[in-house]
């Protein structure tokens, strides 16, 4: 997206500390991008609390990029809404709100949004993926300039609600370029998937490709214990990381040969709370989030 209205493709991302960081791309040949301030709201740098994710979008139809962030805890509001009161090119936010539906905050862990026009009438609708594994869809029942949500159905996919592990990140797009909106999500998993809008029948699945399948015990009590199905004899080693992205422990396990291995990891040092435990085999990388208590 074009945040500073000069024609060229910028970045907004969150992070695990829980601010939003804004990358300008140059004006030269290579796609070379400078980091500049983080994103202020009346002169304070966004913070979240944990697991910020941003989606750039003109909430009020007023031709500027305004945001709408997630974050990891749901409570009080899993969503908040900065209202770009700038002019094109020299965003400016002043205050913070939050996205509603029914006249209440929506209260999504680990909430990431997205916008998209879903059935074809002009406004924009949310999408959000959540620590559920399903998508919830909000269609707006309001106007261009004020969005409304009143109420929610999870998506389906073949008949079925989608159910994606846990972390979902969807995004909306038109990946085949129908006219029709599709959705690309990822989770915890590691795996891409893509789901192909159709006109009358809802998203149909398009195969996912993977390589590596893991699964381990949740919550966990001083050993981790994690089941990896390897395609091939590889190099595999784990690592746990918290939230904001320390690394806590390492392990590794040498060479093994194809087939399903037990990856054991001591964590009667570590604290309680909910951390990334990710297995690294060759190239490829595999990860699941995991709680850990005494």
């Amino acid at each position: 997206m074009d945040w500073n209205a000069d024609g060229r493709l910028d970045i907004i991302v969150g992070d695990r500390l829980g601010n939003i960081s804004y990358f300008r791309r140059l004006d030269s040949g290579e796609l070379t991008l400078i980091a500049e301030p983080m994103i202020a709201v009346a002169g304070e740098e966004i913070f979240l609390g944990n697991n910020s994710s941003p989606s750039v979008v003109d909430w009020n139809n007023d031709d500027l990029p305004d945001l709408v962030a997630g974050r990891l805890s749901g409570i009080p509001a899993g969503l908040y809404l900065y209202i770009n009161e700038g002019v094109a090119g020299d965003p400016l936010f002043n205050e913070t709100d939050t996205v509603f539906c029914s006249g209440e905050p929506i209260e999504l862990y680990a909430s990431y949004p997205d916008f998209g026009d879903l059935n074809d009438d002009g406004l924009m609708d949310l999408i959000v993926g959540s620590t559920t594994g399903r998508i919830p869809c909000y269609i707006n029942c309001g106007t261009p300039d004020l969005p409304v949500f009143e109420e929610y159905e999870d998506l389906r996919a073949d008949g079925e609600v989608l159910n994606i592990y846990t972390y979902i990140r969807p995004s909306i797009c038109d990946w085949n370029e129908d006219g029709i909106p599709d959705i690309i999500a990822g989770g915890d998993s590691g795996e891409i998937l893509l789901f192909l809008g159709q006109p009358l029948t809802g998203l149909e699945e398009v195969e996912a490709e993977y390589s590596l399948r893991l699964s381990l015990n949740s919550p966990a009590v001083d050993l981790i214990r994690a089941s990896i199905e390897l395609p091939s004899s590889a190099e595999v080693k784990s690592a746990l990381y918290s939230v904001d992205g320390r690394l806590q422990c390492i392990e590794s396990y040498g060479i093994l040969n194809s087939g399903i291995h037990t990856l054991q990891m001591d964590i009667r040092d570590i604290p309680d709370g909910v951390y990334l435990f990710i297995s690294s085999v060759g190239e490829e990388t595999i990860s699941r989030s995991v709680v850990i208590l005494d």
